[in-house]
């Protein structure tokens, strides 16, 4: 449910890089599907006024306006289906006036236009329409607390293949979120045991407890952040970004598993096709769930072929699953993501201007992980610009973006991971003490094999450790001898992207200079700093 803004919700959640959690033991998952899930969710153009004929409406134009042929597969009832009653034994009831033959007559009617249908409760006792009533009364009962099993049970015997649990109910009781949606997962899991049919579990509980370090082993996705929009407000470009940036935790997605920065405003009142198309390229390069919420039936021709277009689509349906990262910000607000796509030396890249002014951006083939020489598309031009060497510059309208593909060969032959070891030293680059604090310099330590001296050289030029949530860094954007190398969290700046060369050097991207040990030391802790480079084997270094 999209909930209202006194909530108060923080759009914005500090983001705590862990790698993605795996069930308690003894704990069942739920089967991933292979794709981020594409769809249409009922919520953003009519609230909790809903019945049969609104949802067969969005049904039959999904399949009219091409878009089911395009990719988009669920179609999910959102809140307002239930006003929390049950009969006797407990099962959940709906007004057959507004849904004749019951939630199942509609799931079947999902399914016999080639669609998966997708329902909607609350994780607490009382749903978001208990404490939020958007065009019906309060609705108190009308979450499944109590009745875990029973009602994922009674959602799979019905047809249904998709199921969002909000957290409204969850909050206000205080609730653990982990546990809690363990538990769910744990009843879907159960259900589809029973009934063969598989429940795909949506996560709504607005990032709390940081969800992306526990959700990927319960969940296919998770949300992130509070609402895109709430019910009344004009689409804002403000809270797309804020969305966007607080779905930002490579870390946690993979095939299966996907960060949700919220359902599409794509194609509603108020934003225009530059605004869509922007929207649409910052959830395609994250691989984001693409969840329109637009009415379908009267959407214009122009609003179908950007949600329908197959390009964009493929960048977010990629089989790696991965989510793109800011690899450059030059400038403040002018910013460049890359996304690894599958095929050698492929990258969907966006560059974003945040600023109020058109701005050139430019996009750095070093900086995508690339070699020099690459070829160049725009996506929603549908236009190849050819091939460029070293760079791209686009000039990007202000508070808009542009998508483009980016084919070359990828420089560091792929990510790898191991011990960077010195070969005059023969000891591995190591953090001391195994600490995760910003601004920890860097140090040569006898190798042991530990996390502290495991790092991955990225496909986009990171040196990263602990799995990903810290990268080595040129302190305070160094670019003299002297510069203290550390960790720090991973920003995409290009004091943080480096060139693993063919001579065993590591050099910065942006200073051009080397790592080296102080004063070319070789001893345990001897600190890591930025140097002019060299032809010694002090700064010559193996990845294995």
């Amino acid at each position: 449910m999209k909930r209202r803004l006194a909530l108060g919700l923080a759009a914005a959640l500090a983001a705590l890089a862990i790698s993605p959690a795996t069930a308690p033991a003894g704990a069942v998952t739920t089967q991933a599907v292979t794709a981020p899930p594409m769809g249409w969710a009922s919520w953003n153009s009519f609230a909790a006024r809903i019945d049969y004929n609104v949802i067969k409406a969005q049904v039959d134009a999904i399949v009219s306006s091409g878009l089911r042929d395009a990719g988009y597969q669920y179609v999910n009832i959102d809140e307002g289906w239930w006003q929390g009653t049950r009969d006797p034994a407990g099962n959940i009831t709906v007004d057959t006036r507004e849904w004749p033959g019951g939630m199942q007559a509609i799931a079947d009617y999902i399914h016999s236009k080639g669609l998966k249908a997708g329902i909607y409760t609350d994780a607490g006792r009382d749903g978001c329409g208990y404490y939020f009533p958007t065009g019906r009364p309060a609705a108190p009962g009308s979450g499944s607390e109590g009745h875990y099993d029973q009602d994922f049970l009674q959602f799979s015997q019905w047809g249904f293949d998709f199921v969002k649990v909000d957290w409204c109910g969850g909050d206000a009781e205080k609730l653990d979120p982990r546990s809690t949606y363990q538990a769910i997962s744990n009843s879907i899991a159960r259900a589809t045991a029973q009934t063969g049919r598989q429940l795909v579990l949506s996560v709504c509980n607005w990032g709390k407890q940081n969800p992306w370090t526990w959700a990927p082993g319960m969940s296919t996705m998770w949300r992130t952040s509070a609402d895109i929009i709430y019910w009344g407000e004009s689409p804002s470009m403000d809270r797309v970004l804020a969305n966007f940036d607080s779905a930002q935790h490579p870390e946690a997605q993979s095939p299966g598993h996907y960060n949700d920065p919220d359902m599409l405003i794509a194609g509603m009142p108020g934003f225009t096709a530059a605004q869509n198309r922007t929207h649409m390229s910052l959830w395609a390069v994250s691989g984001a769930p693409l969840l329109a919420g637009n009415n379908l039936a009267t959407m214009s021709t122009q609003t179908r072929d950007i949600l329908a277009n197959r390009e964009v689509i493929a960048i977010d349906q990629d089989a790696l699953g991965k989510q793109g990262v800011k690899v450059a910000e030059s400038q403040a607000g002018r910013q460049v993501y890359s996304k690894v796509l599958t095929g050698n030396g492929r990258r969907a890249v966006v560059a974003l201007n945040r600023t109020n002014s058109p701005s050139d951006i430019t996009v750095r083939f070093a900086d995508l992980g690339l070699a020099a020489t690459a070829n160049v598309r725009n996506v929603w031009n549908a236009t190849d610009l050819g091939t460029k060497t070293t760079s791209y510059t686009v000039n990007v309208p202000a508070r808009e973006a542009v998508l483009l593909t980016v084919t070359g060969t990828d420089s560091s032959g792929g990510s790898r991971t191991g011990a960077l070891i010195g070969r005059q030293s023969q000891r591995c680059l190591d953090i001391n003490n195994s600490s995760t604090t910003n601004g920890t310099q860097a140090q040569l330590w006898d190798c042991n094999g530990q996390t502290n001296q495991r790092w991955t050289s990225t496909t986009s030029g990171q040196l990263t450790i602990y799995n990903g949530t810290k990268c080595l860094d040129a302190y305070n954007q160094g670019t003299v001898n002297g510069t203290q190398v550390v960790i720090w969290d991973c920003n995409g700046q290009s004091n943080q992207r480096w060139e693993l060369a063919a001579d065993g050097t590591i050099r910065g991207v942006q200073s051009g200079l080397c790592l080296s040990g102080v004063n070319s030391g070789t001893a345990n802790g001897t600190k890591i700093v930025l140097s002019s480079c060299g032809t010694g084997d002090n700064q010559k270094w193996n990845l294995q």
